[in-house]
């Protein structure tokens, strides 16, 4: 069985500096950013989403636990605005720790973030994956998820005169 726990400080602090760097190769790969600047985009982008860390408000971080081997398998990070009827949540970020990934772990993941979902009286649950993440893609259309919008991008090649 897997447990959403509320994520430590120390655990945070390990996510957070990882995740920064992800999202800004993420943001790389996908077109979005220029390598030269994406670093910077994104720990202003984390920063502005946790202004006060772990006490920011209306943010839920959890550490993904196998509760048989008590072994931490990777973070949820899911915003809930617990002012807002009805009330919605959008994931933030979800990682399975690679070494963990293939084994149903984000399938059960992700069934214990609704029952918590649930609990909290949400709507639904929204999120954004990369179009170049299709292992995500896949679990989560698995899990009843659907696509709302659709960007697109097509390279064009600039003639000079």
């Amino acid at each position: 069985m897997i447990t959403l726990t509320p994520i430590e400080q120390s655990d945070f602090d390990t996510f957070l500096e990882q995740e920064i760097v992800d999202y800004a190769q993420d943001k790389i790969k996908s077109g979005n950013w220029l390598a030269e600047t994406a670093l910077e985009k994104s720990r202003a982008e984390f920063m502005s989403l946790l202004p006060d860390g772990l006490q920011t408000k209306d943010q839920f971080i959890f550490t993904i636990l196998d509760d048989t081997s008590q072994t931490k398998l990777g973070v949820l990070w899911v915003q809930v605005k617990m002012d807002e009827n009805p009330r919605r949540a959008f994931i933030n970020d979800f990682v399975i720790e690679p070494q963990f990934r293939g084994q149903g772990f984000g399938k059960k993941a992700l069934q214990a973030l609704d029952t918590k979902m649930e609990e909290m009286n949400v709507e639904s649950i929204m999120l954004h994956v990369f179009a170049h993440n299709a292992t995500a893609i896949n679990l989560y259309e698995k899990m009843g998820y659907e696509v709302t919008n659709l960007y697109m991008r097509k390279s064009a090649r600039i003639k000079s005169n």
